[in-house]
């Protein structure tokens, strides 16, 4: 038998599989579609803008409706692991085994220039700033990816890194000491997801810690950073990350997941603002152990444990940190898994994600509470959102402040808030001018009832009955609190600012007392 016949031979039994899957795809979709589809096809208008609707609603009907579609989801892993293909779904298998995608360098100017800006800001209010570029794994050193597909991702942090060391900003290169360090992407990487491991994180925080003692920003208690004062418990084949559950765990397999839990005294406040809402979630620990009891590979997102989750806004206390500084870190997901072990070392960090907080711009949240310290750790590079600190913008209002204008002020302003009354507030101030600059502070807050630890402010447009922005104050202070924000530039709105006594809509049985509330225009001095 000549070799290309026998080539021939092996050919159609490698392809065997992929005919095998395909039949029973086949059988899969008539099994599962015929009645809808033909529910479908029936109640379509028969025109040119008819066809195109039942094209996308054919194609939401086989995305979204797929019976037993995890199975399905697995069954293609498999298959394009047995035909040695190493891309599926969007998703790249590098030569270890990783899931990832195939990255691409960037023009990062903008974004580094709003850095170097940021920085300058929070200088001149004697405030540290330590920046983490965390690599991804497009972006880490000696990435190997599979024949025909590479990244250039690497030159983004290098771009970023070179920036900030010629502008003198604090930076770390995460990269560059996992590569020093011997850590190779097992160490670093979940398989089948793009976020670091905690044992990576906590690394980060250590080298965190180190440069703001370098520094004389804080004290670096390094005990608590070390793996032998923590339980560490491995969950085995527990975690399916964002690229796995586009390819299945029978593609690249299930990853390990360790919980770290503290062997030292912690005593936590934990409180979180979700986005897109009014709602805050209150809790006294900063684990949610409920992903360690049952495995359900792609309806749980196990790296939730830590944080909980991604808030636009979160507030932890620790009685027990080891510096009385107040850190307000900011960024992507990467920072969740850096934060939950720098708590330790601070007994007040604020975090902030700017995807999601739409209640203002960084550079006004930083004069609102006043941080010692900033930390930025973020892995997307390029996304405008990360890097619109508002910097610019805040400063060109302050400058156009009016001075000479006198204060409103209410002394000892309190509102009662029913039980059968879940949304009760006062207006404070009406008629503020469009597109003006305002400076909201209060002396200190009483409150009594509801559970809540936050007193609301809301910038109400009353032309659509629609909140511009919140505040929330904490409740029962005697800290000078701050609120700056900027009415929208627009000539139909009408804007004031309510009071609610907690939350809205949850400001039952409470009552506050705020004393000497004073609206001012134009940013603090």
């Amino acid at each position: 038998m000549s070799d290309s016949v026998k080539e021939k031979i092996r050919t159609g039994i490698r392809a065997i599989p992929s005919v095998l899957f395909l039949v029973f795809l086949f059988y899969m979709m008539i099994n599962t579609y015929t009645g809808t589809v033909k529910s479908t096809v029936e109640s379509t208008e028969l025109s040119v803008s008819g066809f195109e609707s039942l094209t996308d609603s054919l194609e939401e009907v086989l995305q979204s409706d797929f019976y037993d579609k995890n199975f399905y989801i697995n069954l293609n892993g498999l298959s394009t692991r047995v035909l040695g293909i190493n891309t599926l779904n969007e998703r790249v298998k590098l030569a270890n085994g990783h899931l990832g995608t195939q990255g691409s360098a960037v023009d990062l100017t903008e974004n580094e220039q709003n850095l170097i800006e940021l920085n300058e800001f929070l200088s001149d209010r004697g405030i540290g700033f330590v920046f983490i570029p965390a690599p991804g794994k497009s972006s880490f050193y000696g990435a190997e990816y599979a024949p025909g597909y590479s990244s250039t991702a690497w030159m983004n942090i290098d771009s970023m890194i070179n920036a900030m060391n010629e502008a003198g900003v604090s930076a770390i290169d995460m990269d560059a000491w996992f590569e020093e360090n011997g850590w190779d992407m097992d160490d670093v990487y979940f398989k089948t997801d793009h976020h670091w491991r905690p044992e990576a994180a906590l690394a980060a925080a250590r080298c965190t810690m180190e440069l703001l003692s370098e520094q004389g920003l804080a004290d670096y208690h390094e005990e608590w950073l070390q793996d032998e004062n923590w339980t560490i418990t491995v969950l085995e084949n527990w975690f399916l990350g964002s690229h796995g559950k586009r390819t299945g765990f029978l593609y690249t397999g299930a990853d390990d997941f360790s919980v770290y839990v503290p062997d030292f005294a912690t005593d936590y406040t934990y409180s979180g603002l979700s986005k897109g809402t009014t709602t805050w979630i209150y809790r006294n620990t900063l684990l949610d152990l409920s992903y360690t009891k049952e495995k359900d590979y792609f309806n749980d997102n196990v790296y939730m444990t830590y944080m909980f989750a991604d808030y636009c806004l979160r507030r932890t206390t620790n009685e027990e940190g080891w510096n009385d500084k107040r850190v307000l870190i900011m960024g992507d997901s990467y920072k969740n898994t850096l934060e939950y072990f720098l708590t330790t070392q601070f007994r007040e960090v604020y975090t902030i994600d700017l995807r999601y907080y739409t209640d203002g711009t960084l550079a006004e949240y930083v004069e609102e509470i006043q941080p010692d310290i900033v930390i930025m750790c973020n892995n997307n590079l390029g996304m405008e959102s990360l890097y619109d600190f508002g910097v610019e913008e805040y400063l060109e209002a302050a400058e156009t402040a009016n001075d000479d204008e006198e204060s409103l002020l209410i002394e000892d302003a309190v509102i009662e808030a029913q039980a059968d009354n879940n949304s009760n507030f006062i207006v404070l101030y009406t008629n503020l001018e469009p597109n003006q600059a305002y400076t909201l502070t209060l002396d200190a807050s009483a409150y009594e009832g509801g559970n809540d630890l936050f007193v609301q402010m809301s910038l109400q447009n009353l032309s659509t009955n629609r909140a511009v922005c919140n505040r929330y104050f904490d409740a029962n202070s005697e800290e000078k609190q701050t609120w700056v924000f900027t009415t929208p530039e627009s000539t139909a709105g009408v804007y004031a600012v309510y009071l609610y006594a907690g939350t809205k809509g949850n400001t039952g049985n409470a009552s506050v007392e705020i004393s000497n509330i004073e609206l001012r225009e134009g940013y603090p001095d």
